[in-house]
């Protein structure tokens, strides 16, 4: 019998916070799961920490592959997967022991090839929610899966549980090698992936360190990804017929900044270059 759920771990150089997620994925009250661990090439003990646990547990399974990126690491994972439902998780974060439970009944129950569930942002000083579902709120309208979702400005894969036949049908696969991976892959799912509900109750724990990957700095070079994966996601719904407000169709193309205070940022909104200093003072604009 295959499993009702795949979680799929991917791991790059975290054996400090690995354990506690995978303790959170082994810990699920759903027991009919598979846990699938995907090394990307990490020069710490993530591989072999990852391997003392599927020899303790039969669930897991451990995939070792060279570094390919968190988008690459997530496909190789997908592509493995048995279950009826696909779950990502992120090897620095954790879920609650209810999670996957809660998740699959609620899809099952109301035929939603995607479950979505409440996400806690942590930080070393702080906690805030970056999605709170209060009521299970069955949702089959594009539009009002993008508005519940609150994306944008959330691009969220992983407090989704997305119905593994969805994704092969769509061919749904993450960028390699590139930031802000999950722009692509949740517009795709929002807009294309059919049915949403929503699940109150279990929490996925987003944690947010400095030396992440993912949760990092912006460098130059993530900007320039950042505005790209965003440009392409304006344009996606245009073509889709997804209402923007308009906010969220002015881009931050570059911006500078020095000791934690942004001294200049230029926006794209629709082609039209915009510079303001301090992010308040246009200093200059131009067509692109």
């Amino acid at each position: 019998m295959s499993p009702k759920v795949s979680i799929v771990i991917p791991a790059y150089n975290v054996e400090a916070e690995l354990p506690r997620c995978l303790e959170s994925a082994a810990g699920q009250s759903l027991r009919e799961i598979e846990i699938v661990c995907v090394d990307d090439g990490s020069p710490d003990r993530s591989l072999e920490i990852m391997r003392e646990y599927a020899a303790r547990d039969a669930r897991f399974r451990v995939i070792s592959q060279p570094n390919k990126g968190l988008g690459g690491a997530r496909n190789t994972g997908a592509a493995a997967a048995k279950g009826d439902y696909i779950l990502f998780v992120d090897s620095d974060d954790w879920i609650d022991p209810d999670y996957c439970e809660r998740l699959y009944e609620a899809a099952v129950r109301h035929d939603a090839p995607v479950a979505c569930a409440s996400i806690r942002k942590i930080r070393p000083s702080s906690a805030k929610w970056t999605a709170h579902f209060v009521e299970e709120r069955v949702c089959d309208d594009p539009q009002t899966r993008f508005a519940v979702c609150n994306c944008p400005p959330d691009f969220h894969v992983v407090n989704k549980l997305l119905r593994r036949e969805m994704v092969e049908r769509l061919g749904l696969r993450f960028r390699e090698h590139v930031p802000y991976e999950d722009v692509e892959y949740t517009m795709r799912v929002l807009c294309e992936g059919g049915r949403l509900v929503t699940v109150p109750g279990p929490c996925y724990r987003y944690m947010v360190r400095g030396g992440s990957i993912t949760k990092s700095v912006q460098t130059p070079q993530k900007q320039a990804a950042r505005y790209r994966a965003h440009k392409e996601f304006v344009a996606y719904c245009d073509a889709h017929g997804i209402a923007l407000a308009r906010k969220h169709r002015t881009l931050t193309k570059r911006y500078y900044a020095w000791c934690g205070i942004t001294l200049l940022k230029i926006k794209d909104r629709d082609g039209l270059l915009i510079a303001r200093l301090f992010d308040c003072i246009p200093v200059w604009f131009r067509r692109k």
